[in-house]
């Protein structure tokens, strides 16, 4: 909530897919109109190829694109000519073995064995491994594992680096694999995240060498907290792990204090439903939170922190994803923000870690969000005359469109006092029952009349009169 020009309250990126039954959204959040707000802290290039060598590589590449379980590598002389070339089979079960090895290492704590099974040719991908590793020893997993996934050849080949098939002479496939882990203390059942492995063969083996790369990776990947580039440090509590950077490590307690807090104040609103604890990652290092935007660069500045609902399996990789838990990611230049504002964003957040299992693909934007600052609001510390300054220019006609939603962040505003007003008239309960519609009806029309007795036009009527009152103080 920490930007130059307060604008509005938490804003999402949302990853739409209309045939997944539940879709991977991510909900941010920046600072409200009518809440006072600091300003804002101040191709590699191809080597020379021998033509025969380019045969090879083209028909291996082709064949990897079909989805073939063979790779071509070609092997050199001591001049560059190359002097013959030899067909290396891609074995699942090698391939198995060392993501067994990897877990196996984070559970011993050997980062020897972790890195018996790297390739160390690129100097900087063996430094960020050794890190990976003394970060993945530091996170309480109840359980950790690194399953091989299965998706088509052509899709993964998509992601993978030049520079890694120019060194490993097509010899490289791009592994999807899925980090199945339960956080001790905070996960009631297993989450899956992704990981588009790299393995190249080198020295008569499978090795991993390196990550897959593009705009299009799935929801997390390179975004979790032991992907952070710099050593991490573990915090919690009863209820809440957070993961910050380690030269920050003293604002954990801080932290902690908020959450706890932040989690009382929603169990007052949903007290059930949901388990109740959350993972936190408070990291200084921006990579881990930009990779959600892969699409919307020029939204980062203005999101302070994301909700991102995790599920049993990797929600791109499946038709229909089970909800498994929500983590809480931070904007690095959130962490300098005055602890009102902290406090405010937490609430937020886990407001929509308490509602990710009810919320699915046909709940509406300004019902998710405007219920999220409902719940962070509720003990009135807002500011009527800042209320006021919010609205002030704003169309109050029909209840935005999700499509819309995000392009005017003072949606959520309206948003939240179209919530708000769904609870003073009809009770907070018929506010959640109406939240909780949307499982199983897509429009505002068939929930309105089913939880609250009235249909879209009247409820948008006594909507636009509710906001007019605001305006009026």
């Amino acid at each position: 909530m920490t930007i130059p020009e307060p604008i509005a309250a938490p804003v999402p990126q949302q990853r739409p897919s209309d045939e997944q039954e539940r879709t991977p959204s991510v909900y941010g959040g920046v600072p409200s109109p009518w809440y006072p707000a600091p300003q804002l802290p101040p191709e590699p290039a191809r080597g020379y190829v021998w033509p025969i060598l380019t045969v090879f590589l083209v028909a291996a590449t082709l064949i990897a694109l079909a989805g073939a379980g063979a790779t071509a590598w070609t092997l050199r002389g001591h001049g560059n000519a190359p002097t013959a070339a030899t067909w290396v089979g891609v074995d699942p079960h090698a391939i198995d073995a060392v993501l067994q090895r990897r877990a196996e290492a984070v559970r011993k704590k050997d980062q020897a064995e972790w890195m018996a099974d790297v390739d160390q040719t690129d100097a900087g991908f063996a430094r960020r491994q050794r890190q990976e590793f003394e970060n993945l020893t530091k996170v309480p997993f109840a359980e950790l594992g690194f399953e091989r996934a299965g998706q088509p050849a052509a899709k993964m080949a998509a992601f993978l680096p030049p520079a890694l098939l120019e060194r490993y002479h097509a010899a490289v496939k791009v592994v999807p694999v899925t980090v199945r882990h339960r956080i001790e203390g905070v996960d009631s059942k297993p989450v899956a995240t992704p990981w588009l492995a790299v393995f190249g063969y080198a020295g008569g083996r499978w090795l991993v060498a390196g990550d897959g790369v593009g705009k299009d990776l799935p929801t997390g990947e390179a975004g979790q907290p032991w992907d952070a580039s710099g050593p991490i440090t573990v915090v919690r509590s009863q209820r809440v792990v957070a993961v910050l950077s380690a030269d920050n490590g003293g604002a954990g307690q801080g932290l902690l204090d908020l959450a706890e807090n932040a989690l009382r104040r929603v169990a007052v609103v949903r007290p059930g439903g949901w388990d109740g604890k959350v993972l936190i990652t408070a990291v200084g290092d921006r990579q881990i939170f930009d990779t959600y935007f892969a699409e919307s660069q020029d939204r980062i500045g203005q999101v302070a922190a994301i909700a991102v609902p995790y599920y049993s399996t990797v929600a791109e990789w499946t038709n229909r994803p089970a909800y498994a838990t929500t983590r809480i990611v931070f904007n690095p230049s959130e962490l300098t923000a005055a602890e009102a504002e902290l406090q405010h964003d937490l609430t937020h957040e886990f407001t929509h870690a308490a509602m990710g299992p009810v919320t699915g693909p046909y709940t509406p934007r300004w019902v998710v969000e405007g219920f999220a600052e409902y719940v962070a609001y509720k003990d009135g510390r807002f500011s009527a005359a800042g209320i006021r300054q919010a609205l002030d220019g704003l169309a109050i006609t029909t209840f935005p469109d999700d499509k819309q939603f995000y392009e005017e962040p003072r949606n959520y505003v309206s948003g939240w006092l179209a919530c708000r007003m769904i609870a003073d008239r009809y009770g907070q309960d018929k506010l959640i029952a109406f939240y909780e519609g949307f499982q199983n009806m897509s429009e505002v029309e068939s929930v309105a009349r089913s939880v609250l007795g009235v249909g879209r036009v009247e409820l948008e009527q006594q909507w636009r009169d509710y906001v007019e009152q605001q305006r009026r103080g």
